[in-house]
């Protein structure tokens, strides 16, 4: 490739990125991307945009040795989906051998980060092969008739009490939820189904990690909706969908790209943080039982 045609390709990256970006501002942008959160955990903001800009139908994106040691092969034929990787350069370590990122020793050089460059990776309906295993586990949250993911409401009250704030359930002035920073409590509608009652306690614990307390040029629309798009995050992973009561009010927020992606970059975070939590509890067998929730 010559340097004429390398940049012309990451000029055209950059102006992909953007505007998937702004096609966040619409209600189906910000829908595609907290539906794919659910299986894309693994990219940043930046690639997950790229990926559903090539591909908005694509269901599990990984490169190609990964594919190959899954016993899968991408098809004669297929384009790959560009994404942005880290490239490493060794460089010579200033106090004898020294850790690298992942733990490992290098003697003489150390890796740094020199920059990111252009990869493929591929979605599993570009490939043929083994059926893959279940990526969820036998301990994984699965949905129970008439009721929540088995577990979820537990999960997510231990996290609101490591935050040291209490859970009751009772009266919420016609809201589903509400937070009280001040006295330290959360309070969910005692009404409700249990489905409804999880995701209301993933949307109050979501407003303690967003940390909307201490942002005193929070606007109220943002902060609700960057706790109800945790929410749809966490119970999409969960085996739920609150897509329908969420996308119209979340889409209609903003229309600053900026704000939009400064805002989504803090809900994947946030949500990410809740849902390795609940992975960690759920593979524990003595957590799975269902708990009284704390009161």
């Amino acid at each position: 490739m010559s340097p004429q045609e390398r940049a012309e390709r990451l000029r055209e990256a950059h102006e992909q990125l953007g505007d998937a970006i702004e096609h966040l501002t619409s209600s189906q942008g910000w829908r595609a991307m907290i539906e794919s959160r659910a299986w894309l955990r693994r990219y940043s903001l930046s690639n997950l945009l790229m990926i559903l800009a090539q591909n908005p139908h694509a269901t599990d994106v990984r490169p190609l040795r990964e594919w190959n040691r899954h016993g899968r092969h991408v098809r004669k034929g297929e384009h790959g989906i560009r994404i942005w990787a880290p490239r490493f350069q060794r460089s010579p370590a200033t106090a004898g051998p020294q850790p690298d990122r992942d733990g490992d020793r290098v003697d003489d050089h150390v890796r740094r980060l020199a920059g990111f460059i252009l990869v493929s990776v591929f979605d599993i309906a570009q490939t043929d092969g083994d059926p893959l295993p279940d990526p969820a586990g036998p301990n994984r949250c699965a949905l129970l008739s008439g009721d929540a993911p088995a577990g979820l409401w537990e999960a997510l009250a231990r996290q609101v009490a490591a935050a040291g704030f209490t859970i009751d359930r009772g009266e919420c002035g016609g809201a589903n939820g509400i937070t009280d920073f001040a006295a330290r409590t959360v309070r969910v509608r005692a009404d409700v189904e249990p489905t409804q009652a999880a995701k209301t306690l993933a949307h109050e614990l979501a407003h303690i990690l967003c940390e909307h307390d201490k942002r005193a040029d929070l606007r109220r629309e943002t902060g609700e909706i960057e706790a109800e798009s945790v929410a749809c995050i966490v119970a999409a992973v969960c085996g739920l969908s609150t897509l329908d009561y969420s996308v119209p009010y979340v889409a209609g927020w903003a229309a600053d790209v900026t704000a939009v992606r400064q805002s989504a970059e803090r809900v994947l975070s946030v949500a990410d943080r809740i849902l390795a939590h609940i992975d960690d509890e759920l593979t524990q067998p003595e957590l799975t039982e269902p708990r009284t929730a704390v009161v």
